[in-house]
């Protein structure tokens, strides 16, 4: 079997779904057995260049014109399709929503990841919204094999849209083996040194947008900041879009000096950032899967999270779970974490039992099984 991997839609700084991406390539091209694999990538990508790898041929474009999402759009749809042909590809994998609608008699599996744009399009950019509507439709009407993130993005998929045309698969994501507890104090020392976090702190980890709830998060630790005057907020991730209210509401509350913004974390980086937390906190109001809470938890550090969409599924007993849109709640949680030593520890062992049936093993086996779907169909799943 000849499997394509389309990457070309994976940013620099990897987030979500590049943190998706790298690892679901790195771990298919390590399984024995496998297909003769092709992976279309940006050249000024080096974190998914696997070019030394057995049984991988790398395709490169051009940055500097295909990080644009016209252009990549072109490359997807009239450049794509020709690749598919050369390459005599029997599947091509689609990691983020949109595929190529022209393929030539190629199976197509795409990665549905969630279903944020039909269900908060405020969040997202108009034409984005526009975009991915589009392709999300075709991916239920025209894939051969449809993969999401979570059994929640499949529920919310034919609760909106109805069957699919095609199979659909469920593979959980994974979590590097790099996030674990008892990880190197010296290491954890100099990355809390890095980013100016003496004190102890409550830890956001992910895209600053307004999906992600952090206006409710900054009021919630606001109502904590007088019992607790040497406790620090920090947020870390990539700024995304529409977050001036979120700095406006630290404003207001006058926290400028008690909410820490670290910018981008690099990975190699983060598992010693997640560890240094006394909590950790994400409290988005949807999710498809929620990897930085898999990842808090692998490292064995107490963790709250939401109520909603898929991160019951991840979190499981292992969390505090609260409903996102309550300030109150919110806050009564982190108090309770902050404070309760004991439930601290109970959740830390609970995390690392739950964060152990989550690997990227598993998800490339998954994945892999999903490509013989693709080329011999069975009943709907």
């Amino acid at each position: 079997m000849r499997v394509l991997i389309d990457c070309t839609s994976v940013t620099k700084k990897k987030a979500g779904v590049g943190v998706y991406a790298k690892n679901l390539v790195d771990e298919l091209t390590r399984l024995q057995d496998g297909p003769r694999y092709f992976l279309l990538v940006q050249d000024d990508d080096p974190d998914l260049d696997f070019s030394g790898r057995p049984d991988v041929t790398m395709i490169t474009v051009r940055s500097g014109l295909f990080r644009k999402l016209p252009l990549r759009f072109l490359l997807e749809q009239l450049v794509l399709p020709f690749l598919l042909v050369m390459y005599r590809i029997d599947v091509v994998h689609s990691l983020h929503y949109s595929f190529p609608l022209i393929r030539f008699g190629t199976k197509q599996v795409v990665t549905l990841h969630d279903m944020t744009f039909f269900n908060m399009p405020e969040a997202h950019q108009r034409i984005k919204v526009i975009y991915f509507r589009f392709f999300i439709r075709a991916d239920v009407r025209f894939a051969d094999k449809v993969v999401f993130d979570s059994h929640s993005s499949l529920t919310d998929c034919i609760t909106r849209l109805g069957p699919l045309r095609g199979t659909s698969t469920v593979v959980h994501l994974g979590k590097s083996e790099a996030f674990h507890s008892g990880l190197s104090a010296d290491e954890i020392q100099r990355v809390r040194e890095k980013y100016g976090l003496s004190a102890d702190f409550i830890l956001f980890v992910g895209t600053i947008e307004p999906r992600k709830n952090l206006s409710r998060l900054v009021l919630a630790f606001a109502a904590m900041c007088e019992k607790h005057p040497g406790l620090l907020l920090a947020i870390a991730g990539m700024s995304g879009w529409m977050y001036d209210g979120l700095m406006e509401t630290i404003r207001n509350l006058d926290l400028q000096s008690r909410v820490i913004f670290t910018g981008f974390v690099p990975e190699d980086e983060k598992p010693f950032l997640i560890s240094a937390a006394k909590v950790f906190a994400y409290p988005s109001l949807y999710e498809g899967f929620g990897i930085p809470v898999l990842e808090a938890l692998a490292c064995g550090i107490p963790t709250v999270t939401s109520n909603v969409s898929s991160l019951p599924e991840v979190a499981g007993d292992a969390a505090l779970t609260i409903d996102p849109y309550s300030v109150a709640e919110l806050s009564s949680a982190l108090e309770k974490l902050v404070s309760d030593e004991p439930l601290r520890d109970q959740l830390a062992r609970e995390g690392l039992r739950q964060a152990s049936k989550f690997t990227w093993t598993k998800t490339a086996i998954m994945t892999r099984e999903a490509y013989n779907d693709a080329l011999t169909p069975r009943h709907r799943s």
